[in-house]
Protein backbone atom coordinates (compact mmCIF):
# COMPACT_ATOMS: atom_id res chain seq x y z
CA UNK A 1 0.00 0.00 0.00
CA UNK A 2 2.77 2.37 0.38
CA UNK A 3 4.47 2.30 -3.21
CA UNK A 4 1.05 3.28 -4.63
CA UNK A 5 0.71 6.28 -2.55
CA UNK A 6 4.46 7.03 -3.14
CA UNK A 7 3.87 6.81 -6.93
CA UNK A 8 0.69 8.76 -5.95
CA UNK A 9 2.99 11.64 -4.67
CA UNK A 10 5.16 11.63 -7.52
CA UNK A 11 2.81 12.13 -9.60
CA UNK A 12 0.70 14.65 -7.74
CA UNK A 13 4.35 17.10 -7.08
CA UNK A 14 5.17 16.62 -11.42
CA UNK A 15 1.26 17.95 -11.88
CA UNK A 16 1.92 20.80 -9.19
CA UNK A 17 5.32 21.36 -10.73
CA UNK A 18 3.25 21.71 -14.19
CA UNK A 19 0.22 23.68 -12.83
CA UNK A 20 2.53 26.49 -11.53
CA UNK A 21 4.53 26.73 -14.68
CA UNK A 22 1.42 26.07 -17.43
CA UNK A 23 -1.54 27.77 -15.03
CA UNK A 24 -3.76 23.94 -15.52
CA UNK A 25 -6.02 25.81 -13.12
CA UNK A 26 -5.03 22.51 -10.42
CA UNK A 27 -5.78 24.70 -7.62
CA UNK A 28 -6.00 21.44 -4.83
CA UNK A 29 -2.64 20.75 -5.00
CA UNK A 30 -1.14 24.36 -3.78
CA UNK A 31 -3.60 23.62 -0.85
CA UNK A 32 -1.77 22.63 2.14
CA UNK A 33 -4.33 19.92 3.52
CA UNK A 34 -3.82 18.44 0.95
CA UNK A 35 -0.35 17.75 1.02
CA UNK A 36 -0.59 17.09 5.16
CA UNK A 37 -3.35 14.63 4.41
CA UNK A 38 -1.36 13.07 1.90
CA UNK A 39 1.73 12.45 4.33
CA UNK A 40 -0.81 11.48 6.77
CA UNK A 41 -2.19 8.67 4.72
CA UNK A 42 1.85 7.67 3.36
CA UNK A 43 2.69 7.15 7.73
CA UNK A 44 -0.34 5.56 8.36
CA UNK A 45 0.53 3.00 4.74
CA UNK A 46 3.95 2.34 6.34
CA UNK A 47 3.00 2.07 9.69
CA UNK A 48 0.32 -0.94 8.76
CA UNK A 49 1.35 -3.94 7.71
CA UNK A 50 -1.11 -6.60 6.64
CA UNK A 51 -0.11 -10.58 7.29
CA UNK A 52 -1.68 -13.12 5.03
CA UNK A 53 -2.18 -16.71 7.11
CA UNK A 54 0.55 -19.20 7.13
CA UNK A 55 3.17 -16.28 6.96
CA UNK A 56 5.11 -14.38 9.66
CA UNK A 57 7.41 -11.19 9.35
CA UNK A 58 10.56 -10.56 11.23
CA UNK A 59 11.05 -6.78 12.49
CA UNK A 60 13.74 -5.30 13.12
CA UNK A 61 14.20 -2.32 15.16
CA UNK A 62 17.01 -0.07 15.00
CA UNK A 63 18.86 -2.60 13.05
CA UNK A 64 18.37 -5.60 15.74
CA UNK A 65 15.53 -8.12 16.10
CA UNK A 66 12.17 -6.76 17.92
CA UNK A 67 9.45 -9.11 16.93
CA UNK A 68 8.00 -11.53 14.65
CA UNK A 69 4.41 -10.15 13.14
CA UNK A 70 1.61 -12.47 12.78
CA UNK A 71 -1.35 -13.52 10.60
CA UNK A 72 -3.88 -10.39 10.68
CA UNK A 73 -3.58 -6.22 10.67
CA UNK A 74 -0.01 -5.49 12.69
CA UNK A 75 1.66 -1.76 13.01
CA UNK A 76 5.27 -1.28 12.76
CA UNK A 77 6.82 2.15 13.32
CA UNK A 78 8.23 4.15 10.41
CA UNK A 79 12.34 5.01 10.18
CA UNK A 80 13.08 2.74 13.54
CA UNK A 81 11.53 -0.26 12.47
CA UNK A 82 11.58 -2.19 9.01
CA UNK A 83 10.52 -5.53 8.11
CA UNK A 84 13.75 -8.01 7.57
CA UNK A 85 12.06 -11.23 6.39
CA UNK A 86 9.18 -12.74 5.55
CA UNK A 87 8.65 -16.21 6.39
CA UNK A 88 6.18 -19.22 4.89
CA UNK A 89 5.57 -21.49 7.23
CA UNK A 90 3.67 -23.64 5.11
CA UNK A 91 5.59 -26.85 4.37
CA UNK A 92 8.06 -26.57 1.59
CA UNK A 93 9.60 -29.11 -0.93
CA UNK A 94 12.79 -29.58 -2.00
CA UNK A 95 14.27 -31.25 -5.29
CA UNK A 96 17.59 -33.08 -3.82
CA UNK A 97 19.91 -33.07 -6.64
CA UNK A 98 21.11 -36.47 -8.08
CA UNK A 99 24.34 -37.94 -6.57
CA UNK A 100 26.91 -40.36 -7.03
CA UNK A 101 27.23 -43.10 -3.84
CA UNK A 102 29.07 -45.22 -2.96
CA UNK A 103 27.99 -49.03 -1.25
CA UNK A 104 29.24 -51.14 1.81
CA UNK A 105 30.28 -53.35 -1.33
CA UNK A 106 32.05 -50.85 -3.80
CA UNK A 107 29.33 -50.46 -5.97
CA UNK A 108 28.00 -46.64 -7.39
CA UNK A 109 25.30 -46.11 -7.29
CA UNK A 110 23.28 -42.37 -8.23
CA UNK A 111 20.57 -41.41 -6.21
CA UNK A 112 18.04 -38.31 -6.32
CA UNK A 113 15.53 -37.59 -3.74
CA UNK A 114 12.45 -34.97 -2.32
CA UNK A 115 12.95 -33.59 0.98
CA UNK A 116 9.77 -31.72 2.90
CA UNK A 117 10.46 -29.25 5.84
CA UNK A 118 8.74 -26.49 7.34
CA UNK A 119 9.53 -22.95 9.42
CA UNK A 120 8.75 -23.91 12.63
CA UNK A 121 10.81 -20.58 14.61
CA UNK A 122 10.98 -17.31 12.30
CA UNK A 123 13.95 -15.83 14.52
CA UNK A 124 15.93 -18.89 14.56
CA UNK A 125 15.42 -19.47 10.46
CA UNK A 126 16.40 -15.45 9.90
CA UNK A 127 19.59 -15.79 12.22
CA UNK A 128 20.53 -19.46 12.18
CA UNK A 129 21.58 -19.75 8.51
CA UNK A 130 22.09 -17.43 5.41
CA UNK A 131 20.06 -20.22 2.80
CA UNK A 132 18.12 -22.34 4.75
CA UNK A 133 16.89 -24.47 1.81
CA UNK A 134 20.64 -24.63 0.65
CA UNK A 135 21.82 -26.15 3.92
CA UNK A 136 19.32 -28.48 3.91
CA UNK A 137 20.07 -29.89 0.66
CA UNK A 138 23.83 -30.57 1.60
CA UNK A 139 23.27 -31.88 4.81
CA UNK A 140 20.75 -33.92 3.37
CA UNK A 141 23.02 -35.31 0.32
CA UNK A 142 25.95 -35.87 3.08
CA UNK A 143 23.47 -37.97 4.99
CA UNK A 144 22.46 -39.90 2.13
CA UNK A 145 25.77 -40.87 1.21
CA UNK A 146 26.63 -42.01 4.78
CA UNK A 147 23.71 -44.22 5.15
CA UNK A 148 24.41 -45.63 1.53
CA UNK A 149 28.26 -46.28 2.27
CA UNK A 150 27.01 -48.52 5.86
CA UNK A 151 25.08 -50.91 3.24
CA UNK A 152 24.93 -53.24 0.57
CA UNK A 153 24.00 -52.75 -2.71
CA UNK A 154 21.01 -55.45 -2.75
CA UNK A 155 20.37 -53.76 0.90
CA UNK A 156 19.73 -50.19 -0.86
CA UNK A 157 16.56 -51.41 -2.57
CA UNK A 158 15.30 -53.37 0.06
CA UNK A 159 15.54 -50.68 2.75
CA UNK A 160 14.75 -47.77 1.19
CA UNK A 161 12.09 -46.56 4.14
CA UNK A 162 15.50 -46.94 6.56
CA UNK A 163 17.56 -44.82 4.19
CA UNK A 164 14.79 -42.67 4.36
CA UNK A 165 14.55 -42.27 8.36
CA UNK A 166 18.24 -42.24 8.77
CA UNK A 167 18.44 -38.33 6.23
CA UNK A 168 15.43 -37.13 8.21
CA UNK A 169 16.74 -37.84 11.73
CA UNK A 170 20.36 -36.50 10.44
CA UNK A 171 19.19 -33.21 8.55
CA UNK A 172 16.13 -32.80 11.54
CA UNK A 173 19.09 -32.34 14.55
CA UNK A 174 20.53 -29.63 12.48
CA UNK A 175 17.78 -28.02 11.52
CA UNK A 176 16.64 -27.10 14.37
CA UNK A 177 19.29 -24.84 14.86
CA UNK A 178 17.52 -23.23 12.11
CA UNK A 179 14.31 -22.85 12.71
CA UNK A 180 12.76 -25.39 10.43
CA UNK A 181 12.01 -28.66 10.63
CA UNK A 182 12.30 -31.53 8.53
CA UNK A 183 8.71 -33.95 8.23
CA UNK A 184 10.25 -36.30 5.48
CA UNK A 185 12.48 -37.58 2.97
CA UNK A 186 12.05 -39.45 -0.38
CA UNK A 187 13.42 -41.58 -2.34
CA UNK A 188 13.02 -40.62 -5.66
CA UNK A 189 15.00 -43.25 -7.67
CA UNK A 190 18.54 -45.16 -7.72
CA UNK A 191 20.14 -45.65 -11.06
CA UNK A 192 23.51 -48.14 -11.39
CA UNK A 193 25.72 -48.40 -14.26
CA UNK A 194 24.72 -50.76 -17.13
CA UNK A 195 27.67 -53.61 -16.42
CA UNK A 196 26.39 -53.66 -12.84
CA UNK A 197 22.46 -53.89 -13.80
CA UNK A 198 23.45 -56.53 -16.37
CA UNK A 199 25.02 -58.07 -13.51
CA UNK A 200 22.17 -57.92 -11.06
CA UNK A 201 19.89 -59.37 -13.55
CA UNK A 202 21.80 -62.35 -14.15
CA UNK A 203 22.12 -63.00 -10.29
CA UNK A 204 18.60 -62.69 -10.00
CA UNK A 205 18.08 -64.89 -12.64
CA UNK A 206 19.66 -67.61 -11.67
CA UNK A 207 17.81 -67.10 -8.00
CA UNK A 208 15.21 -67.58 -9.30
CA UNK A 209 16.25 -70.52 -11.20
CA UNK A 210 17.87 -72.22 -7.86
CA UNK A 211 14.13 -71.94 -6.36
CA UNK A 212 12.30 -73.71 -9.56
CA UNK A 213 14.47 -76.34 -9.28
CA UNK A 214 14.03 -76.99 -5.96
CA UNK A 215 10.65 -76.66 -5.70
CA UNK A 216 10.57 -78.93 -8.72
CA UNK A 217 12.48 -81.33 -6.71
CA UNK A 218 10.17 -81.11 -3.42
CA UNK A 219 7.00 -81.61 -6.25
CA UNK A 220 8.67 -84.80 -6.72
CA UNK A 221 9.74 -86.04 -3.44
CA UNK A 222 6.32 -85.33 -2.01
CA UNK A 223 4.57 -87.03 -5.34
CA UNK A 224 6.89 -89.76 -5.03
CA UNK A 225 5.81 -89.98 -0.68
CA UNK A 226 2.42 -90.24 -1.89
CA UNK A 227 2.31 -92.54 -4.21
CA UNK A 228 4.24 -95.01 -1.80
CA UNK A 229 1.65 -94.23 0.93
CA UNK A 230 -0.90 -94.93 -1.18
CA UNK A 231 0.48 -98.06 -2.35
CA UNK A 232 1.35 -99.05 1.25
CA UNK A 233 -2.71 -98.43 2.42
CA UNK A 234 -3.32 -100.40 -1.06
CA UNK A 235 -1.99 -103.67 -0.09
CA UNK A 236 -2.91 -103.29 3.70
CA UNK A 237 -6.61 -103.26 1.92
CA UNK A 238 -5.91 -106.21 0.17
CA UNK A 239 -4.67 -107.87 2.52
CA UNK A 240 -7.45 -107.57 4.37
CA UNK A 241 -9.68 -107.52 2.10
CA UNK A 242 -8.27 -111.32 1.30
CA UNK A 243 -8.19 -112.44 4.89
CA UNK A 244 -11.85 -111.26 5.23
CA UNK A 245 -12.62 -113.12 2.12
CA UNK A 246 -10.72 -116.12 3.73
CA UNK A 247 -12.02 -115.67 6.82
CA UNK A 248 -15.89 -116.20 5.64
CA UNK A 249 -15.45 -118.78 2.94
CA UNK A 250 -14.04 -120.72 6.20
CA UNK A 251 -16.98 -120.22 8.14
CA UNK A 252 -19.16 -121.11 5.39
CA UNK A 253 -17.61 -124.57 4.53
CA UNK A 254 -17.97 -125.29 7.84
CA UNK A 255 -21.89 -125.15 7.86
CA UNK A 256 -23.99 -127.72 6.70
CA UNK A 257 -24.29 -128.40 2.88
CA UNK A 258 -20.86 -126.55 2.50
CA UNK A 259 -19.00 -129.79 1.07
CA UNK A 260 -21.60 -129.82 -1.87
CA UNK A 261 -21.10 -125.61 -2.78
CA UNK A 262 -17.17 -126.47 -2.74
CA UNK A 263 -17.78 -129.39 -5.76
CA UNK A 264 -20.26 -127.04 -7.31
CA UNK A 265 -17.48 -124.48 -7.84
CA UNK A 266 -14.52 -126.71 -8.33
CA UNK A 267 -16.49 -128.22 -10.94
CA UNK A 268 -17.80 -124.76 -12.37
CA UNK A 269 -13.88 -123.88 -12.02
CA UNK A 270 -12.52 -126.92 -14.09
CA UNK A 271 -15.20 -126.77 -16.70
CA UNK A 272 -14.72 -122.87 -17.64
CA UNK A 273 -10.40 -123.71 -17.71
CA UNK A 274 -11.21 -126.77 -20.11
CA UNK A 275 -13.44 -124.21 -22.08
CA UNK A 276 -10.47 -121.83 -21.85
CA UNK A 277 -7.68 -123.94 -23.59
CA UNK A 278 -10.21 -125.31 -25.92
CA UNK A 279 -10.78 -121.88 -27.38
CA UNK A 280 -6.84 -121.02 -27.06
CA UNK A 281 -6.37 -123.84 -30.34
CA UNK A 282 -3.37 -125.24 -27.94
CA UNK A 283 -2.43 -128.64 -28.05
CA UNK A 284 -2.03 -129.99 -24.15
CA UNK A 285 -1.97 -133.62 -23.09
CA UNK A 286 -2.96 -134.65 -20.24
CA UNK A 287 -2.09 -138.12 -18.74
CA UNK A 288 -3.59 -140.22 -15.46
CA UNK A 289 -6.21 -138.70 -13.12
CA UNK A 290 -5.40 -135.08 -14.49
CA UNK A 291 -6.60 -135.80 -17.69
CA UNK A 292 -10.26 -136.47 -16.04
CA UNK A 293 -12.30 -133.53 -14.58
CA UNK A 294 -14.29 -136.01 -11.97
CA UNK A 295 -10.59 -136.61 -10.96
CA UNK A 296 -9.78 -132.81 -10.10
CA UNK A 297 -12.94 -132.57 -8.04
CA UNK A 298 -12.08 -136.05 -5.92
CA UNK A 299 -8.70 -134.51 -5.11
CA UNK A 300 -10.49 -131.25 -4.54
CA UNK A 301 -12.67 -132.42 -2.12
CA UNK A 302 -10.37 -134.61 -0.53
CA UNK A 303 -8.28 -131.43 0.12
CA UNK A 304 -10.67 -130.18 2.07
CA UNK A 305 -11.87 -133.07 4.42
CA UNK A 306 -8.67 -132.98 5.29
CA UNK A 307 -8.29 -129.34 6.41
CA UNK A 308 -11.85 -129.49 8.27
CA UNK A 309 -10.89 -133.07 10.08
CA UNK A 310 -7.68 -130.98 11.06
CA UNK A 311 -9.87 -127.64 12.21
CA UNK A 312 -12.57 -129.49 14.36
CA UNK A 313 -9.80 -131.71 16.23
CA UNK A 314 -8.53 -129.82 18.60
CA UNK A 315 -4.85 -130.32 20.02
CA UNK A 316 -3.95 -132.07 23.34
CA UNK A 317 -2.86 -130.27 25.70
CA UNK A 318 0.72 -130.27 27.28
CA UNK A 319 0.85 -132.59 30.39
CA UNK A 320 1.64 -129.85 33.33
CA UNK A 321 3.39 -131.25 36.23
CA UNK A 322 0.95 -130.71 38.85
CA UNK A 323 -1.47 -132.99 36.67
CA UNK A 324 -0.36 -135.90 38.34
CA UNK A 325 0.30 -134.45 42.27
CA UNK A 326 -1.91 -136.39 44.48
Amino acid sequence: MGFPLFIIGAVAVGLLILDHNLNLGLAFLHNPLFWFAYVALLALATMVRFVRQQSVLVVERLGRYNRTLTAGVNFVYPIVERVAYVFDLREQVIDVPAQDAITKDNATVTIDGILYYKIINAKDAAYGAEDIQRAIVNLAQTSMRSAIGSMELDKTFENRSEINERVVRAVSDAAQLWGAYVTRYEIKDIKMPESLRQSMERQMKAERDKRAAVLESEGVKQSEINRAEGEKQAAILRAEGQAKAIELVRQQITQVGGDQAVQLEVAKSAIEQYGRLAKAGNALVLMGDGADPAGWIARAMAVLKTVNAGTTTAPKSRAQPWDNQE
